[in-house]
């Protein structure tokens, strides 16, 4: 028996919703691809104080990615983050980087750091765990732009902590002979000169944390981005930013303190020798109508 030809059927056209959304989906996975600034699953992040204040408005010539922090690309092909603070941020980081980043700073920064207060940390990528601190390491579920400036926020302000609580340490330091010197006969064993160079160094440390931190402050990327909060909640408490920040500006208070003890000291001791000239003057106009008297 002849059984008839088998029928071909030929395919449906696609309509053009289906392809509109098929472009769409090929569109978001490569925007996607692109978004990942390391392709790395695991890589070094460091952030260290290397000035005072950095002009970043200033900074056309290095190829910029991102803003809030100000974000470039590094000649090994891994990313940096620059704070107006002072702070950088350095992410997949391979020799060579950090100079060139550095040199092309230079004309920008004010002030001297201190590479001594660098933070470290290894990242891992792992699209599936709970992002956050985790043991010595960061876990993130991409490296992309948003994730990235985060973690530079957290480590730029821990370094800088560091750096203010080193500078604040060497202030008590300064400061402890002087309230020494006040206890044992009340006189200070230093010139006034010295109370006020102590009182100026106190006056700029405070300056410093309020004025150029912004430890407080929430990072401008949670506004568009609020379910990365909880990754930045996990980041700030792993390195106290908080607590850290509120231990120091009381240690800040009990400087700007002393630096107004200080000050109060000094104008008395002028002051007072003041009255001593006073008085000396005083006796001299006695002295010389007296004589003048007994000569007549």
């Amino acid at each position: 028996m002849n059984r008839p030809p088998p029928t071909i059927r030929k395919p449906r056209p696609r309509s053009p919703d289906n392809k509109a959304s098929d472009d769409a989906t090929v569109k978001g996975l490569r925007q996607r691809v692109a978004k990942l600034l390391i392709s790395a699953d695991q890589f070094q992040a460091s952030a260290l104080i290397v000035a005072e204040r950095i002009d970043i408005r200033t900074t056309g010539q290095l190829p910029i990615i991102g803003q809030s922090p100000w974000m470039t690309r590094l000649p090994g092909g891994g990313v940096a983050a620059i704070f107006r603070y002072g702070a950088v941020a350095l992410f997949a980081e391979e020799p060579g980087d950090r100079e060139w980043l550095l040199s092309g700073l230079q004309e920008n920064m004010s002030g001297a750091g201190d590479v001594r207060t660098e933070e470290t940390v290894w990242v891992t990528i792992d699209a599936l765990a709970d992002e956050g601190p985790y043991g010595s390491k960061v876990r993130i579920r991409s490296a992309d732009l948003e994730r990235l400036q985060l973690l530079a926020e957290a480590l730029s302000k821990a370094a800088m902590l560091s750096f203010q609580e080193r500078r604040a340490a060497t202030d008590f330091d300064r400061i402890e002979p002087l309230a020494q010197d006040l206890a044992d006969d009340g006189k200070f064993s230093v010139k006034s000169s010295e109370l006020l160079k102590a009182v100026g160094s106190m006056l700029l440390s405070e300056h410093r944390l309020t004025g150029r931190a912004e430890v407080m402050d929430r990072p401008d990327v949670l506004w568009d981005n609020p379910h990365l909060n909880g990754l930045y909640a996990r980041l700030e408490g792993d390195y106290e930013l908080r607590e850290r920040a509120v231990a120091l500006e009381r240690k800040l208070a009990t400087l700007s303190r002393t630096a107004d003890t200080l000050v109060e000291t000094v104008r008395y001791q002028s002051s007072h020798r003041v009255e001593w000239y006073i008085v000396l003057l005083i006796m001299i106009e006695l002295v010389v109508a007296l004589w003048e008297r007994l000569a007549h």
